[in-house]
């Protein structure tokens, strides 16, 4: 795999390698280019379609390289492709993590109950230390609308970054968002940011369209879930979620995603310890995220009380509750 998280000008940045499956025999009447998605998110298949690879601004979750849940439309690994380019071409140590897409051929992925028909995918918030350098983790962190992360002390949801990725998605103009979940009080948060900026009014409205909390899963405070439309022409793509019965029930029996701040075993009285709960990684020069834990010197936590950004009034068209969507327990 390639390795990621190098500095500006540690290497000239390389395209991302877009990897499609092998032909699937005589193209039926309709074939489109790129892959096809057949059925709904929640109750479908893919076929013919792109794998996702690693690169100098897009690395794959740790806890996720060795599954094989990275393939979809071309059309909406090429966008994450362009989306990720154009936010390490503004911020150069910028990497993007990336989750669950779909299987090769789609159908059910363990903890979800959507991505099976090639046009979802979850990416991870971009994240900073207190000197505004990027770092990882081994997995998705859920955040607070104030930008901290209980669980990983010191840790900053980066704004810039984040409102670059989602400006990148929504104001693309060869693939079409209809969703990006995230947890209404990092949505409230971006679009704050982008008005404060004067970040253009027309990708404020559309991102304020797309972005949404939904229903029927956790809130989404530790990633984005992008969904893209049917293509044009594409026979047999719904475009909405068809609810599969049989799955819901099993997901609502399903243990919620792990993670330490929220299955740990509360501590016993007195002062907290200062060691990160995640392991934690920062760029280096050409080479792969080192996988131990940052010194707590290099890395101090943040205030309890830190001040939350200036209410600014969002854009019209802003949806005001969350959506329904079948989008599983998990991610």
């Amino acid at each position: 795999m390639l390795a990621v998280g190098g500095h500006a000008g540690a290497q000239p940045p390389r395209t991302a390698r877009l990897s499609t499956s092998a032909p699937l025999g005589p193209r039926e009447p309709g074939h489109v280019a790129g892959g096809r998605s057949i059925g709904s998110p929640t109750e479908g298949h893919l076929l013919g379609g792109t794998r996702i690879e690693e690169s100098p601004w897009l690395r794959i979750v740790p806890c996720h390289r060795d599954e094989d849940v990275r393939w979809g439309l071309e059309s909406l690994v090429s966008l994450i492709d362009r989306a990720a380019r154009g936010v390490r071409k503004q911020f150069p140590d910028s990497v993007l993590s990336v989750g669950h897409i779909s299987r090769h051929d789609g159908g059910e992925v363990d903890m979800h109950a959507s991505h099976e028909s090639g046009r979802d995918a979850d990416l991870g918030f971009y994240v900073v230390n207190q000197q505004g350098k990027s770092i990882f983790a081994e997995h998705f962190v859920p955040f607070l609308g104030d930008g901290t992360a209980p669980s990983w002390p010191g840790a900053k949801f980066d704004d810039a970054r984040n409102w670059a990725l989602v400006a990148g998605l929504v104001g693309d103009g060869r693939a079409r968002v209809s969703y990006l979940f995230v947890a209404s009080p990092l949505r409230a948060r971006l679009l704050t940011y982008a008005q404060r900026i004067g970040a253009p009014y027309s990708i404020r409205v559309r991102a304020s369209e797309v972005m949404a909390q939904p229903h029927g899963s956790l809130p989404h405070d530790d990633h984005f879930h992008v969904r893209i439309s049917c293509p044009a022409g594409m026979e047999g793509c719904i475009e909405y979620p068809t609810k599969n019965v049989a799955r819901s029930r099993r997901l609502l029996h399903a243990r919620p995603r792990e993670h330490v701040a929220r299955d740990a075993t509360p501590a016993p009285p007195g002062p907290p310890s200062p060691t990160p709960l995640l392991p934690m990684t920062a760029p280096t020069h050409a080479a792969a995220p080192s996988r131990g834990r940052v010194p707590t010197d290099d890395l101090p936590a943040i205030p309890a009380q830190q001040a939350s950004p200036p209410t600014i009034a969002p854009p019209p068209a802003v949806l005001d509750g969350p959506i329904d969507d079948v989008d599983g327990v998990e991610e």
